[in-house]
């Protein structure tokens, strides 16, 4: 075990990341800070950037925000203390780092939602599900919790089955391989639990039986692409609280600018601001001499843009007719080259050159 303090002769995280950048990353890197906020989360990605897959990292801080703790554990940290500590706090952190060497560690949970219907946040869900499993190589499972509307299955030409109804039935007794039976395989590493997409199948979903499916699916693969419907439900705020990343997809009128402001504040609030929320223009260009521009949105929302997807209704109506990705039918094409960075922000890794070094917060596993 290494630790850098925030004082002295070990120069705190900077002494930590010169040190594991020479050295073997320690099992466990104990590192206290006076920083808070967004420069202790950039401090912990550039450590991350150094250490090796496996080490865990135990931080003790001053600032006591269950916002900033959140945050810490979707970057991949084990534990976050706050000054003073005791003894006994350290050595209860470090018994749940080593009480189970065996356990599994969690995939990183994406999802997607529209700030209203028909913005487009499935096709957005869809292409991400797929460049993320292009771009690393890993298995990604996209699931379509619209369950009767949902449209994942046409949009990969995958005949519609019940996967997502029959995981949500009996969830205490869903395992590995019955769900590996209920999703349906579209290539080497992307899986879908399918909505069947009919007005016959609306079963009652709770917290509970969604939140167990998705923990054993994030035990299964290293990534999970929620597809959610447009809908408030208490499931639906659990799902998009408790996933890493949450993506917004609006379109650029009135009403789209009033649903993304309300959607926006009340996810920050439930979520916190780390890491904070991703918007996604849709459609910019459609039209023209109506439609509100991208600074009316950071302005009323307080957030830049991740991503304003051009208008190009050929090129994914011909992928939706085709049942593939936009990436698959013109890989060259700026709208596939700018999903697959979207991919790559959301997917909370490292550069793809640099496979040999994942980082503390490399959650993810083949």
């Amino acid at each position: 075990m290494a630790e850098a303090k925030s004082s002295g002769d070990f120069g705190g995280i900077e002494a930590a990341i010169a040190y594991c950048s020479e050295n073997v990353t320690p099992t466990i890197v104990v590192i206290e800070s006076e920083k808070s906020g967004d420069s202790l989360l950039a401090e912990i990605d550039s450590l991350a950037e150094v250490c090796n897959v496996g080490s865990n990292v135990i931080v003790i801080g001053t600032e006591n925000d269950v916002s900033l703790y959140r945050a810490l554990l979707r970057h991949g940290v084990s534990d976050y203390l706050t000054r003073p500590v005791t003894p006994a706090q350290i050595t209860e952190a470090l018994m749940a780092i080593c009480g189970d060497p065996d356990a599994a560690q969690l995939g990183r949970m994406i999802a997607f939602v529209g700030a209203r219907g028909g913005t487009g946040s499935s096709t957005m869900a869809h292409n991400v599900a797929w460049s993320l499993g292009d771009i690393y190589e890993e298995n990604v499972a996209l699931v379509d919790l619209d369950i009767p509307f949902g449209t994942a299955a046409l949009a990969f030409n995958i005949e519609a089955d019940n996967g997502i109804v029959d995981a949500l039935a009996q969830p205490e007794r869903v395992d590995e391989v019955l769900l590996e039976r209920f999703m349906e395989k579209y290539d080497e590493h992307l899986m879908l639990l399918a909505a069947p997409g009919s007005l016959e199948s609306n079963p009652e979903i709770t917290i509970e039986s969604l939140s167990q499916v998705l923990e054993k699916l994030r035990r299964m693969v290293a990534f999970v692409v929620l597809d959610m419907p447009h809908g408030w439900t208490p499931w639906a705020q659990q799902s998009l609280q408790d996933s890493d990343e949450v993506a917004i997809t609006t379109s650029l009128d009135l009403a789209g600018l009033r649903d993304a402001k309300n959607l926006y504040t009340k996810l920050t609030a439930l979520r916190g601001e780390y890491p904070p929320l991703r918007l996604i223009l849709n459609r910019v260009g459609a039209y023209k001499k109506t439609e509100l521009s991208p600074k009316n949105f950071e302005e009323t929302l307080k957030c830049k843009t991740t991503l304003e997807v051009p208008f190009e209704p050929a090129l994914f109506g011909t992928a939706a007719n085709n049942g593939q990705m936009v990436a698959e039918i013109k890989a060259r094409q700026r709208v596939a080259a700018d999903l697959g960075e979207l991919a790559k922000t959301l997917s909370g890794r490292q550069k793809v050159t640099e496979k040999k070094k994942k980082g503390v917060l490399s959650l993810f596993r083949k």
